[in-house]
């Protein structure tokens, strides 16, 4: 049988999802937990699989794992057996050969942060639009060896007045693409560059890539599926909305209506 799982964390603490030697990370937290609740019993024959590698400080709502399993999860279970600051939200069986990167259809990254005093969010806009649909994003990630920077945005947008959101819809993004497209859009917003310069980037033109902005601020929203449904349970995502109380980036509340919106909490 093979299941998967969407999975909610808080990455202030680690360095990343991807597992490191002697280093804290989020899949080494959540193969650790399903070890301990009888998932799986080697990892090279449950074929782990994961939707996203997200980076050190990054948070999550939507991440998506898969993997085969001895007997069918007991979420309850699993989320005992998790840390605070991170929680299994739902589990579901899915195909044999399901790998929850290569079928994502869509990926939605979210950037929660302060507006910058004089950010003129009109402008932004302007140039959020010019994002989407297919370009050469080489000015706009960190470049991966063999791997091409084309790619096509579906959506971008920035919103807000005090506290800004900026949100990112594609099918594959590339290493920090989201963090350094938001770098480039509060730029043009604060006028450190104008659109033109902006419309440059995009064409290749630049003498140099845009930095990323910081990391705390980016959360991976949601991935779509065709034929799999996860349903977020609502004790689960109690107790990951109790994790994110009080914590003082804006980021955190932001999650939190994300998923008081998915299944309503009285927590």
């Amino acid at each position: 049988m093979r299941y998967a799982f969407l999975v909610a964390y808080d990455g202030s603490r680690y360095f990343g999802f991807v597992r490191q030697p002697g280093r804290p990370t989020i899949e080494a937290e959540l193969l650790k937990a399903f070890k301990k609740c009888g998932v799986y019993r080697e990892l090279k024959e449950a074929r782990f699989r994961t939707a996203a590698r997200t980076d050190r400080g990054v948070s999550a709502l939507g991440q998506v794992v898969a993997l085969d399993v001895i007997e069918e999860p007991n979420l309850p279970l699993i989320n005992v057996c998790l840390p605070d600051d991170i929680a299994a939200l739902a589990v579901a069986e899915v195909g044999p050969e399901f790998d929850p990167r290569r079928q994502a259809q869509s990926k939605h990254y979210r950037y929660i942060c302060e507006a910058p005093p004089g950010f003129d969010l009109s402008l932004a806009r302007r140039a959020a639009r010019l994002l989407e649909g297919p370009h050469d994003f080489k000015q706009f990630c960190k470049h991966e060896r063999g791997r091409s920077t084309i790619g096509e945005l579906e959506h971008a947008s920035v919103s807000g007045q005090k506290i800004l959101s900026f949100d990112f819809i594609a099918r594959a993004f590339l290493w920090q693409q989201v963090r350094r497209m938001v770098g480039a859009l509060l730029g043009v917003g604060t006028g450190k560059f104008s659109l033109g310069e902006f419309k440059q980037m995009l064409e290749g033109q630049a003498k140099q890539a845009m930095r990323p902005a910081p990391p705390e601020g980016l959360i991976l929203v949601g991935i779509r599926y065709l034929l799999v449904a996860l349903r977020p349970d609502a004790r689960a995502v109690s107790k990951f909305i109790k994790h994110l109380r009080g914590r003082e980036h804006p980021s955190y509340e932001a999650m939190t209506h994300l998923l008081r919106a998915v299944v309503p909490s009285n927590s």
